[in-house]
């Protein structure tokens, strides 16, 4: 990210009307904190960490429009830690345990709803004993292993999601779903199992309705999208790419780390090219990246809103570490993040374009 000025000021020579659109939705600033370095810490950490730590460069963005903040520091992810083991030897032990698991035998130990259950080829739905909403379900992958699925299995997942929907919609008369896949318990995960979360409103939930005012807002004001745009500007500074008609970026106002957006306009449960990008995505993550724990959503594209269909996913960080990667600031600020967008979609950009 310490590019980014650069970037956006040969966007100015370059294309000064997706310069414009960045500046109308980005505000972007720099500054450097400095510190003092005692004795102790001299005999507790080597030299050049030392060294490296006593000016640190701070990158802040934020949005305009939706409010969503994001201070950079690459040095948040060399902080000191307290960690309790190897990721591997952690992973394994939370994968064992799959006899004593209630998802390994859905129909036995979890409630259906009221029109029964959806039935995919690796995957069944249930009723959430413990509702998000009045029409909370979930969707329970047949494999154990949340990391563990081929891309068959994973458009399966989301095939048999899209017919709860259905179902579910017809009992209910609502129409706006959701879906959040929290992986792990670092995510906020109850159960190892694979499952995800499926969600029918009255309303859409509270940041996909602020969203979609903001760019109900914003079409007003330049008589443009709001999605397309933030799309454009990223695409502009090396961040974002179109395969067909899905439209990925790495956000620069992320959540958390290495957020990653996805844009279409289609049935997500029958579009396999949507899928497979979705697919490779998230192989990479887990694959090239490390990454063992997650969240995704999923804003399905619904013709009665102003803003496409949605997929955000971002890492929640390493499972072998006690401390949590959320706290006041995350809660009651801004998003604080150490990694770097650039080199995690130079990752997935590798991965969509082979």
């Amino acid at each position: 990210m310490e590019d980014l000025e650069e970037y956006i000021g040969a966007l100015k020579v370059r294309c000064p009307s997706i310069y414009e659109a960045f500046n109308r939705i980005y505000e972007v600033g720099c500054s450097h904190g400095s510190l003092k370095v005692t004795g102790g810490l001299e005999k507790r950490f080597d030299k050049n960490f030392i060294e490296s730590v006593k000016e640190q460069k701070i990158i802040r963005v934020y949005n305009r429009w939706t409010g969503e903040g994001a201070l950079f520091n690459s040095f948040r992810l060399k902080k000191p830690v307290m960690d309790h083991g190897d990721a591997k030897k952690i992973l394994k032990e939370l994968l064992r345990d799959d006899a004593r698991c209630d998802f390994c035998m859905p129909e036995l130990y979890t409630p259906e709803d009221d029109f029964g259950r959806v039935r995919g080829q690796h995957s069944i739905t249930a009723s959430n004993i413990a509702k998000y909403d009045a029409w909370s379900g979930l969707l329970i992958f047949r494999k154990h292993n949340p990391l563990d699925f081929s891309f068959e299995e994973l458009s399966d997942y989301l095939s048999t999601a899209s017919k709860w929907f259905e179902l579910a919609a017809k009992s209910s008369g609502f129409r706006f779903p959701f879906i959040v896949w929290n992986c792990m318990p670092r995510a906020g995960a109850s159960q190892i199992h694979g499952h995800m979360q499926l969600l029918l409103g009255e309303r859409p939930y509270g940041k996909v309705s602020f969203l979609e005012e903001a760019s109900r807002r914003y079409l007003e004001t330049y008589g443009s999208s709001y999605q397309d745009d933030v799309f454009r500007v990223h695409s502009a500074i090396g961040l974002g790419a179109e395969y067909g008609d899905v439209s990925v970026y790495a956000s620069i106002t992320p959540v958390k780390e290495r957020e990653i957006n996805i844009t279409f306009k289609s049935e997500f449960g029958g579009d396999r090219k949507l899928q497979m990008c979705l697919f490779k995505i998230l192989r990479c993550l887990i694959d090239e990246a490390g990454v063992c724990s997650f969240n995704l959503s999923i804003h399905p594209f619904n013709q009665d809103m102003n803003i496409p269909g949605i997929i955000r996913i971002v890492d929640r960080g390493s499972i072998t570490s006690k401390s949590s990667d959320i706290g006041g600031m995350e809660l009651f600020g801004s998003s604080v993040i150490g990694s770097d967008p650039y080199m995690i979609f130079d990752k997935i950009k590798g991965v969509l374009d082979a």
